[in-house]
């Protein structure tokens, strides 16, 4: 295994199509002053134009191109395999990955994690150093308020909605780069700053104007952490920091951060032990929750009662799947045995349904917090 002072730090740009990822990089690019880089750069398309953009301007620096493929589905190993061999060399300071613009954050630092079958992953070879989204201020912007002015709209399967991967994105990184700031009002700048901080409480925003935001900043500090980047999102925050075994409706007590009290972005979770009417969850998410931005969590319906619900709602995209059954139902019909209950379902189990619940988070702008918490109650059974 290569030791830790030989593994090159790793800063990975992430950020949905025309953000200006290729735009950054190439500012980056030009700071580099003698020390040596690498970048890869990847595109969707057969011929990576953006790979192309970046070799002409890159001067002396090594580019390596990836094409016709995601970086973090389709093209991950050939990926991983760039990197590690740039590692490998011993040569540079520094590696930059320019991701395509649907390249999903978590999943790339995954490839830093997790061991292959033999044992091996990219962080034996490398350091991830930063995950950081671009986010283009007025399209975010404008998906944001197109998605709320249509109201939610509930979608399943692999669909994508743009302002789902968009929020996605933005939920999990070490540094928000606000872009383009300059095509927007100084009003805007901080609505999406209080969103951005609403997503991600953790992650540092920047604003910037075509990409301009200095390499010491970006690139000079390790960043990453597998535990609070991966975990940064503000909904996976609330579910962690429920306690098993307290009473419905208990909240875990927090500080109320200053982007809070500010532009009224409200967090709370709910919880119960009473299955929620079906029809009643469903239009009350659609419709009835006005500034709701992100909701996530574990559902338990009266016409599912064995079903495992997990809702996910990102702007106006609503998303009510069943991840698997609930122990208590796999111990009713003989599937397991109740003396095999891991620890975190011993845990959660309170008869005498076991471990069905309601264990939801719900973020939103001026959210009316106790009004929301009525509506909620009002479809349980």
């Amino acid at each position: 295994m290569t030791s830790s002072s030989n593994r090159p730090p790793v800063t990975i740009l992430c950020g949905f199509l025309g953000a200006g990822k290729t735009t950054l990089l190439q500012y980056l690019l030009t700071q580099a002053e003698g020390r040596r880089w690498a970048a890869v750069v990847n595109d969707v398309a057969a011929i990576n134009i953006d790979g192309a953009v970046v070799t002409l301007t890159a001067g002396n620096r090594t580019i390596v191109e990836l094409g016709n493929g995601c970086v973090c589905c389709s093209s991950k190993d050939e990926l991983a395999e760039s990197l590690a061999e740039l590692a490998a060399t011993g040569t540079f300071d520094h590696l930059l990955v320019e991701t395509t613009g649907v390249a999903e954050p978590r999943a790339l630092a995954n490839l830093f994690l997790r061991k292959n079958p033999f044992g091996r992953s990219l962080g034996d070879f490398a350091t991830l150093a930063s995950l950081v989204t671009v986010v283009d201020a007025p399209a975010f912007h404008a998906a944001w308020a197109q998605s709320r002015s249509e109201g939610r709209t509930a979608v399943q399967g692999t669909d994508r909605p743009v302002i789902e991967l968009m929020i996605e994105q933005v939920e999990c990184a070490d540094v928000l780069v606000l872009n383009k700031c300059d095509a927007i009002s100084s009003e805007v700048q901080a609505e999406l700053e209080a969103i951005l901080q609403g997503l991600n409480r953790r992650a540092e925003i920047v604003g910037t104007e075509r990409g301009q935001i200095s390499a010491e900043y970006l690139l000079d500090r390790v960043r990453f952490d597998p535990v609070a980047t991966l975990g940064a999102a503000d909904w996976i925050h609330s579910l962690n920091a429920l306690a098993p075994g307290k009473s419905p409706g208990w909240i875990q007590p927090k500080p109320v951060a200053a982007h809070e009290a500010k532009y009224g972005i409200v967090h709370f979770t709910f919880q119960a032990r009473r299955p929620f009417r079906k029809d009643a969850l469903e239009a009350l998410v659609r419709s009835g929750l006005p500034g709701l931005l992100r909701a996530k969590g574990f559902f338990w319906l009266q016409e599912r009662p064995d079903e495992m619900g997990f809702l996910s709602v990102a702007g106006g995209v609503v998303r009510f799947d069943y991840l698997s059954y609930w122990w208590a139902a796999m111990v009713e019909s003989g599937k397991v045995r109740l003396a095999d209950r891991p620890a975190p379902i011993v845990a959660a189990w309170v008869e005498p349904h076991g471990d069905r619940r309601q264990e939801l988070v719900f973020i939103g702008v001026r959210l009316d917090e106790a009004a929301a918490r009525a509506a909620l109650e009002a479809c349980l059974v």
